[in-house]
């Protein structure tokens, strides 16, 4: 271990800084840390200089402590609305639909009266807004701001803590572009970087304007990292084919750059006599090649993932420069230290996670077994090895992250990567810098980069088709990581300790075995598990009766497309940490457009059995879907469906007779699914947006709804009469995705729970609620309060 750590002495002193991250993390209270941690291990360590990690604890505490919001920071404004003035810190990002800006802010209007403000802001935009660049001033009107808030369910990405480390507390919304005024370049902006982005700008709408999408997008995410144009089902489809990094400028394009412009130096210098005597030329190559890879850093933004990956390729540079490359696994853990030290959340980071991981198991496999690249032969298999190191050390981190295992992994990166590298990359490069000289030029080699652009994609679409092209696989659980994690130490020493090599099988059965424990065992068989999710203003309940079947009922109409982005990034990374990859029916009570998108990521996602629909608006890509997975398919409408009785549970849908007018045709067709198991009954009021419509619901279904629990969502509580209405169930339990306070306006401030003996749950404070019966006894249990609520 010794002659380990004398090798590698960058090791421990990251190591330290990454735990005081890391405690700084889920701990907070830095600064109580650092007076309390700093003279214990600075003293320790001048006892025993041995334990020296120790001082870099506090010094990762104090890169990644929080600063305290000033008083007149602009989130103490959010929910009003008013104008706000800043300049942009970072270039604008392109969405498929609309924009956003992110602004530092030093100013708002509010009342016609302006105030000095600060903090920064995220404002989306409807409309594709053009002509802005980093170091911008804008002023925004008419923007209502509001929190940033995270959903909480398990498996759901942390967005505001995710933002709050880069000093982003609030966003904001407004249509278009008449909302926003440009004041042109700030005086106290970076010159030069506004005009490389401006450039930037300029090309991203040239090459929108002069290519088809969404090759458009994709060639502008490989060369000036603008990938927000993505269609959401294209990055699907690279994801499910393993090569969704293709389409962002990580480590591996500017590895490329790096590799191609050292190549070409290289050849070079090789014809100068002169320099062959009188300099080491792979030095003078190496420090010649830095020059390229900030190049293209610039051309790409300064994007975090960019400057990221720029750190890791000029410090083997300059490894080689000094004549220390053999070492690379400390010059990897350099890169790592001043990565963090410009940005210590970049260890939370994927991209982070992906790129380190992936180096480090191609050094891995290098050091096991040796590269070489004399014969065809030899690089061909260095190719292959390479791949199968970089796919197996991000593989956890793919699964965790996006629970997909693509089977074709291999052979699409084999293909595509070389492809895309040195091709695409190379291609796109000269493509923008000809775009600086002259238009009609960049043109042609534009057109020849869309071309390669159409074979990457087609081959990938062709290439998911196969049959189990990809596997969707539950998330890991945090003991499985515990169990995988040591797997680390015999790769690490195992020339030096023969038999750790023993153990690493040990490990990786571990994982699996745990892993598939936790992910296929019900902890609740024999009872009905009923999830109400927190979605925001969408409804989603996730239902487990009591022996393995799944229902998903998704509904709650949405003013605003979203893309189908609750099913994306709610729905899925909760039913993966959940352990769930198989839906027997899934229940649509609203068909708007972001439902249907959504929909099309659950059916590609997940083994669907059933979809029963509140109407027959299923066309087009979604219908071919269904078509060739063989889903039934049912209208609520235009069919009787009967009682069904599954695992002992009554599900009914109950649904107005005859015609029924409804004041906004968009609406969803009302209905209300009911479970009985045993003594207990369920009411989910997915569709009902209006008192009358469920009044006439329940004179239509009177002595049937007799319930223990009612779940009805924020648009219905807002309505006149509604408590009346609750007060006619006098549930048990009441369980609604609205605020509170919204309820209570509307009943003379009369408590729920006190005046109708009900117990009140709210997904939007308490984050998923889950409510469980053996048919006769009820429980409540919430993400955020992890106690168990016994229901009389």
């Amino acid at each position: 271990m010794n002659s380990f750590l004398s090798k590698y002495k960058i090791l421990p002193p990251l190591s330290g800084f990454i735990l005081g991250i890391i405690l700084s993390e889920y701990f907070g209270n830095e600064w109580i840390l650092i007076t309390f941690l700093s003279p214990i291990f600075g003293a320790l360590y001048l006892f025993k200089p041995r334990f020296g990690l120790l001082i870099f604890i506090p010094l990762g505490l104090l890169f990644s402590a929080r600063p305290n919001l000033q008083g007149n920071n602009v989130l103490n404004f959010a929910g009003k609305e008013l104008d706000i003035e800043g300049v942009l810190y970072k270039s604008p990002e392109s969405r498929e639909k609309g924009s956003r800006l992110f602004i530092d802010v030093d100013r708002i209007v509010i009342g016609g009266k302006e105030k000095p403000s600060s903090g920064k802001v995220i404002i989306t935009t409807e409309e594709t807004i053009t002509g802005l660049a980093y170091g911008d001033r804008i002023r925004v009107i008419e923007a209502k701001l509001r929190p940033i808030r995270s959903f909480q369910n398990p498996g759901s990405f942390d967005i505001k803590r995710y933002y709050e480390r880069q000093g982003l507390y609030a966003r904001g919304f407004v249509p278009g572009k008449e909302w926003v005024i440009s004041f042109g370049k700030s005086k106290g902006s970076n010159s030069f970087v506004h005009a490389v982005d401006k450039l930037r700008v300029k090309f991203a709408y040239f090459v929108r304007k002069k290519s088809p999408f969404p090759e458009s997008e994709v060639l502008n995410a490989i060369t000036i990292g603008d990938q927000g144009g993505i269609p959401p089902e294209l990055r699907n489809e690279f994801s499910e084919a393993g090569i969704a990094h293709l389409l962002s400028i990580s480590g591996l394009h500017v590895a490329a750059v790096a590799f191609v412009f050292y190549l070409i130096i290289k050849w070079i210098l090789k014809r100068s006599e002169y320099l062959l005597l009188r300099f080491q030329v792979p030095r003078l190559t190496a420090a010649l090649t830095i020059l390229p890879v900030f190049i293209y850093m610039f051309v790409a933004g300064f994007a975090t993932p960019v400057v990221r990956a720029s750190i890791m390729a000029i410090a083997y540079l300059v490894s080689i420069v000094i004549g220390r490359e053999e070492n690379k696994l400390n010059t990897l853990a350099v890169s790592a230290f001043i990565i963090l030290l410009w940005h210590p959340w970049a260890l939370f980071e994927l991209s982070f996670q992906l790129s380190f991981a992936s180096v480090l198991g191609i050094l891995l496999m290098h050091k096991f077994y040796p590269f070489k690249l004399n014969t065809f032969k030899d690089k061909l298999f260095t190719s292959v090895k390479t791949t199968v190191a970089a796919s197996f050390a991000t593989l956890p981190f793919i699964i965790n992250t996006f629970g997909t295992v693509s089977i074709v992994t291999i052979p699409a990166n084999l293909v595509a990567v070389p492809f895309v590298e040195f091709l695409i990359v190379p291609l796109g490069l000269i493509t923008f810098l000809t775009f600086l000289v002259s238009e009609v030029v960049a043109r042609v080699f534009l057109y020849g980069d869309v071309f390669l652009i159409k074979l990457l994609i087609l081959g990938t679409k062709e290439l998911v088709k196969f049959p189990l092209s990809s596997l969707t696989v539950p998330s890991p659980s945090y003991i499985s990581w515990l169990v995988l994690l040591p797997s680390i130490i015999p790769l690490l020493f195992w020339k030096k300790y023969h038999k750790l090599r023993l153990l690493l099988p040990v490990f990786i059965s571990g994982f699996l075995i745990t892993w598939a424990f936790t992910s296929l065992r019900n902890p609740n068989l024999g009872f009905l598990e009923v999830n109400f999710l927190d979605a925001g203003s969408r409804n989603i309940t996730f239902i487990r009766l009591p022996k393995e079947k799944t229902i998903l009922i998704d509904g709650g109409f949405s003013k605003v497309d979203m893309g189908g982005f609750i099913e994306q990034s709610v729905v899925t990374p909760y039913l993966l940490k959940s352990g769930v990859t198989n839906i027997n029916y899934l229940i649509l009570t609203s068909l708007d457009k972001d439902h249907l998108e959504g929909v099309k990521n659950i059916l590609q996602k997940f083994k669907v059995e059933s979809i029963w629909t509140n109407g027959r608006k299923l066309d087009g890509e979604l219908w071919g879907i269904i078509r060739d997975k063989g889903i039934v398919w049912k209208n609520i409408l235009d069919e009787e469906i009967e009682t069904l009785d599954i695992e002992g549970v009554e599900i009914e849908l109950l649904k107005p007779e005859g015609e029924f007018n409804i004041k906004d045709s968009s609406l969803p067709y009302p209905i209300l699914v009911r479970l009985t198991f045993k003594e207990v009954g369920l009411i989910i009021g997915e569709g009902i947006t209006d008192a009358n419509v469920i009044t006439r619901l329940f004179e239509f279904n009177r002595g049937k709804i007799q319930n223990s629990v009612i779940y009805f969502p924020e648009v219905f509580m807002k309505q006149k009469g509604s408590l009346d209405f609750i007060r006619m169930l006098s549930p048990k339990i009441i369980v609604t995705n609205s605020a509170l306070e919204n309820i209570l306006k509307l009943d003379n401030e009369r408590k729920l729970n006190k005046y109708y003996n009900s117990s009140v749950f709210q997904t939007d404070t308490l984050g998923l609620v889950t409510v469980l019966t053996d048919g006769k006894h009820l429980q409540v249990k919430t993400f955020l309060d992890k106690k168990v609520n016994l229901i009389n």
